[in-house]
């Protein structure tokens, strides 16, 4: 075995390993480090390899903290491939540790796409990692099948969910694919929605930068609902390997009574079963969800529209199935400012990523 760093030329074998996840696993993936690059950060790739072959790794994404000659390091959705066991989990583990630690970063994070289990916290605590109290990635989430035909998938809906996509359509909501002209749509509805749901829009150049990288490669869709040629909400979602994901979405304050965030959900889902993929991830609900769920236990009646609950309501509705994952653990080798840099990472990951009324989906991946 050999661990390594990953050059330019290999990114193709980089690529073909996050395929190989059994999640959407578009954060590891080489475009992601490159398009994380043009907003600040320093991707870097290690590897573990046999016989030539790369069997696992993870993507290191470095950021310097302003105003101060450190930084953090941060794998989301990774290590991937077979890296949980020794000798693997050690030497890798080592090596992205000696690259953070080169760049003066104040801890390093994992934030494996690994259900929550026993074995999983016991192998990260005995290499020195502690719990994160809080994460950046959404720990529960529900993941539609999308290997049945259509009319299946419609099928294990809720009934009232199948009854708004054919009621956005038969009031006359349409669907179209979005391009670069509607990027400054997407941006402006994404503020309306974030001042609806009291949380923060990224910037322009956030969405502009992420289309760019992943929309020519057909790895991302823009799609947008209109009724009588007015544009009402958009849906971005991206594919990687066999796995789909909702990434973005926002609406308009006006007809928000058609439903046409149903509609755009069902034909994204639809744009990644053409596409091949066999799971849809809709990427966040309430971690009690996931949490009781994971517990086999009884959800409780949700009630309120506030937050991520009112998100759940809106996603239940797709059939999907609830994933819990371990959460974020952190290597902390600057004990002194941890909890300083910690809980500014926080304020910053909660002015983002609050939710808000399940008709009106927010930004998801961060």
């Amino acid at each position: 075995m050999r661990i390594s760093l990953v050059p330019d030329t290999r990114c193709d074998e980089w690529n073909a390993l996050a395929t190989r996840e059994n999640s959407f696993s578009l954060l590891q993936s080489w475009e992601w480090g490159h398009f994380k690059e043009k907003l600040g950060w320093k991707a870097v790739r290690v590897a573990a390899e046999e016989d030539g072959r790369i069997f696992a790794g993870a993507q290191l994404l470095i950021r310097p903290i302003p105003s101060r000659a450190m930084s953090v390091a941060y794998l989301p959705r990774g290590p991937i491939g077979a890296w949980l066991h020794e000798p693997v989990v050690g030497a890798l583990i080592d090596e992205l540790s000696r690259v953070a630690r080169r760049h003066r970063a104040v801890f390093l994070r994992v934030e494996p796409a690994l259900p929550d289990d026993s074995e999983t916290t016991m192998v990260l605590q005995a290499l020195g990692f502690r719990e994160s109290p809080a994460s950046n990635q959404p720990r529960a989430t529900m993941l539609v099948d999308l290997t049945p035909d259509p009319d299946e998938i419609l099928a294990r809906m809720h009934r009232k969910t199948r009854y708004n996509i054919r009621y956005a359509t038969r009031k006359g909501v349409t669907i179209r694919t979005g391009d670069v002209p509607d990027l400054e749509l997407v941006y402006r509805l994404l503020r309306a929605t974030a001042r609806r749901g009291g949380f923060s829009a990224r910037s322009r150049r956030y969405y502009r930068e992420e289309f760019e990288t992943f929309a020519g490669a057909d790895r991302l869709r823009l799609l947008v609902a209109s009724y009588e040629g007015e544009p009402l909400a958009v849906n971005v979602s991206a594919v990687f390997g066999s796995h789909a994901a909702y990434i973005h979405g926002a609406s308009a304050d006006r007809h928000r009574e058609l439903m046409p965030n149903h509609l755009l959900m069902w034909e994204a889902m639809r744009w990644a079963k053409d596409r091949g993929c066999r799971s849809f991830d809709l990427w966040g609900i309430p971690d009690e969800v996931g949490r009781l769920a994971s517990q086999h236990q009884p959800l409780p009646a949700v009630e309120t529209t506030n937050g991520l609950w009112g998100v759940f309501r809106f996603k239940r509705g797709f059939g999907g199935e609830i994933a819990y994952y371990t959460g974020a653990h952190d290597l902390v080798y600057t004990k002194s400012i941890y909890g300083l840099v910690h809980r500014a990472m926080i304020a910053r990951s909660a002015s983002e990523q609050s939710g808000t009324r399940g008709d009106q989906p927010v930004p998801a991946v961060g």
